[in-house]
């Protein structure tokens, strides 16, 4: 395998240019990780999660797409683990998100809940996690026996089952869901029996991160997920923090759930720029080092580099796409480096993303907003349509926003 750290051909550059990738894995995080500016950290829910004695308060946390939520979960997680013990639940992998509903979500958190003291040394037989399965067992989700094998094989593989017919099977959802509603407060009963034996066991606090439901394209469908199933959401006896996605923090619902849940947190874009336009140090610095820890010096020129950064907006995965791009650019010329050609090439590929993807009618919407810096002049649905399609950003600070850097390039254009 090729060791980590910059790299020195543009093959293992693209390669550790991944945008799709977080830093959830060790080596990667140790070899390419860059601190945060100062003004899009998670410090402040860090803090907030440490001063808290609770043992069962719930989190909502959210970010633009690409803003490097996941990875900044991770990283949390691991400032956390020496007074929690941690289980990280990834919806995307675990569910259907075009038919998410909160039953599916409480079915599966019960299995990766007991998959996880399975791995933490608890017994198959002890009574709490033995009545947690008969639960399944009981209401024919999964059958008697199917993950009580020695080393643990088993019981992965009768959670892959699993998992595979609920997000793959329609009928087999609806089933999972009646069986849940109607037996849902056995179920809870039976999990939180469990949560109390691991915190019991540990002697620290449990947290579980469920991390992907800020994925879920249809916000109709996040919202009825956070609003009609908030009481059982909030019904674990353990620590939680969801991630949900980003405009329902600007949808008249979300204060309802703001109000049900202890606390929510935004996770900014990195800022590249003041409010005022004046370039903002920190934040470049910092999104110029991600890819130097990732990109070698002479495989891509400083102004190159410049304009990466300043076409990115400040979102970790723009920035990451925008190398790839350049990188096929220098490729396709036979280069053996990235040149601000290549740049140029691959800005003008976003470009024309958005240029399919806003209408005549976004336009003016979008003028207001790089002039005023300001978004509460906006109808609620195109505010909410352009934050979700990325079209605008959101800064920290004292909050504001602009359009994205290729937004502006096309709206310069169109009055040119």
């Amino acid at each position: 395998m090729t060791a980590l750290g910059p790299a020195r051909t543009l093959k293992e550059a693209y390669r550790f240019c991944d945008p799709m990738r977080p830093l959830n894995d060790p080596d990667w995080q140790a070899a390419f990780y860059v601190e945060r500016s100062p003004d899009s950290r998670i410090d402040t829910l860090q803090a907030s999660l440490e001063l808290d004695d609770a043992e069962d308060d719930k989190t909502v946390v959210s970010s633009q797409v690409g803003v490097g939520e996941t990875t900044e979960l991770y990283r949390l997680a691991q400032a956390l683990e020496g007074t929690h013990e941690i289980i990280f639940f990834d919806v995307v992998a675990s569910l259907n998100l075009g038919d998410i509903h909160y039953t599916d979500l409480l079915v599966q958190l019960g299995l990766t809940v007991y998959q996880a003291a399975h791995q933490r040394g608890i017994s198959a037989d002890e009574a709490q996690a033995e009545g947690l399965r008969f639960w399944y067992e009981e209401h024919e989700l999964i059958e008697a026996g199917a993950w009580q094998l020695e080393g643990g094989a088993e019981i992965d593989l009768a959670l892959v089952r699993f998992t595979a017919r609920l997000s793959e099977e329609k009928p087999f959802r609806h089933q999972v869901r009646a069986t849940a509603e109607a037996h849902l407060s056995d179920l809870l009963e039976r999990l939180n029996g469990l949560l109390e034996h691991l915190r019991a066991r540990f002697g620290r606090r449990l947290l579980v991160i469920v991390d992907g439901l800020d994925k879920v394209f249809d916000l109709e469908l996040a919202a009825k997920l956070l609003l009609h199933g908030a009481n059982a959401l909030l019904a674990p006896t353990c620590r939680m923090i969801y991630t949900v996605p980003f405009p329902l923090f600007y949808s008249d619902d979300f204060q309802q759930v703001r109000h049900q849940f202890h606390r929510t947190y935004l996770l900014p874009c990195v800022k590249v720029r003041e409010h005022d336009g004046a370039p903002y140090r920190p934040g470049r610095d910092m999104l110029t080092n991600v890819v130097r820890r990732r990109v070698h010096s002479e495989l891509i020129t400083d102004r190159a580099l410049h304009d990466l950064v300043e076409g990115s907006g400040g979102i970790v995965r723009e920035l990451l796409r925008l190398v790839r791009l350049s990188i096929v650019a220098a490729r396709q010329r036979g280069a053996t480096r990235v040149e601000r050609q290549d740049v140029r090439w691959a800005r003008r590929e976003v470009r024309s993303t958005y240029r399919r993807l806003l209408t005549v009618e976004d336009y003016p919407h979008l003028w207001q907003v790089v002039e005023t810096k300001r978004i509460d002049r906006l109808p609620r649905e195109v505010s909410r349509k352009l934050l979700h399609n990325m079209s605008v950003l959101e800064y920290n600070g004292d909050t504001w926003w602009d359009v994205h850097p290729a937004v502006r390039e096309l709206l310069e254009q169109s009055s040119a």
